[in-house]
């Protein structure tokens, strides 16, 4: 059942205090870590610089949590300098095994994930991060489960989605530094695991102006049976929740949608998608959401694109999702420097 947010009464006044509550819901079905987390700045180093696709990238190292660092590669588009900065957009790869953030960077062998090169020759800095349990990390365990069960003995209380959020927070963290962005605000795009990864910080990290999630929104509902049986939950302390609860959900994704308001957000979604065949309740779910965002009087920010393609982008979809940022990023990156 795809339960309204808000009901017709609801006021602006009413919707913050409605806010705290599902950010409370949802961050509880996340976990948290066990052990503090980093004060400040996260610290990073640069590893490389090479040309490569006729565009400057740079490898980057940086800090995320205890002993643990991660990488990114950012790329950068020509005459964009610390003198001439530009927005950027934060690109997440979806469940591709080792091949991590490698997997926006390839538009010659994968050209309908490579969010990253394509971003950046329109003029937006990119940042493609390996998330955590793929990548170089997937390289050296023993496969995906050992490393989750590995991943569940240091942070029982945590959640594999929790940290990936993290993990992508502490990315925007490394962003606000670099003296070749402009911004916060940032973008996020991301296609599956990677498209469920930029709705999460599109609702629960204000830095991000325009958020783009490509076959990343399907109603719990209908998926956390299928993480139960899975042998790799991702979200433990939701799946006892929904056993505790006896099939209901601690939370649905039309509340999480509604968190993105005022930000722009865009639903990418096939119809014919093998992993999520029930698109009806994923337009309930941004149907409800929608509503937020009329109360807010923004509702020009929210929106879907339906399509027929299966589980990938093909170049005019990806067109339009570069055409959102170019809408609720560029335009409020060069608004925010007049």
């Amino acid at each position: 059942m795809i339960d309204n947010v808000i009901l017709p009464s609801t006021t602006r006044e009413e919707w913050p205090l409605i806010r705290q509550t599902i950010v409370g819901r949802i961050t509880e079905s996340f976990g948290r870590p066990g052990r503090p987390r980093p004060a400040g700045k996260a610290a990073y180093q640069e590893l490389a610089r090479y040309e490569k696709h006729g565009l400057l990238h740079i490898h980057l190292r940086y800090h995320v949590i205890g002993d643990e660092w991660n990488e990114g590669i950012c790329v950068v588009p020509p005459g964009v300098s610390a003198v001439n900065p530009a927005p950027a957009v934060l690109t997440c790869h979806g469940s591709n095994g080792s091949l991590g953030k490698q997997g926006m960077l390839d538009p010659e062998n994968l050209p309908d994930r490579a969010y990253a090169i394509e971003l950046a020759r329109r003029g937006y800095v990119t940042f493609s991060v390996d998330q955590y349990g793929f990548g170089p990390a997937l390289e050296q365990a023993a496969g995906a489960e050992e490393l989750a069960r590995k991943f569940y003995q240091s942070h029982p209380d945590w959640s594999l989605t929790g940290r990936h959020l993290f993990g992508h927070q502490r990315a925007l963290d490394v962003l606000e530094q670099l003296e070749i962005v402009k911004g916060p605000p940032f973008g996020v795009m991301g296609h599956s695991l990677g498209g469920y990864a930029a709705l999460c910080l599109t609702a629960l990290d204000e830095r991000i102006a325009a958020g783009v999630a490509s076959a990343g929104v399907s109603p719990n509902l209908y998926n956390v049976y299928r993480g139960i049986t899975s042998g790799r939950l991702a979200e433990p302390q939701f799946a006892a929740a929904v056993q505790q609860k006896r099939g209901r959900m601690p939370w649905e994704k039309q509340e999480m949608i509604a968190l993105c308001a005022p930000r722009a957000f865009l639903m990418i979604e096939p119809y014919n998608d093998p992993y999520n065949p029930y698109i009806l309740p994923t337009c309930a779910c941004l149907e409800k959401a929608a509503a937020v965002y009329q109360l807010l009087g923004v509702p020009e920010r929210i929106a879907a694109l339906i399509h027929g393609d299966g589980h990938t982008t093909i170049a005019s979809v990806r067109e339009q999702a570069y055409c959102w940022f170019d809408r609720f990023l560029a335009a409020k990156a060069q608004a925010d420097s007049e």
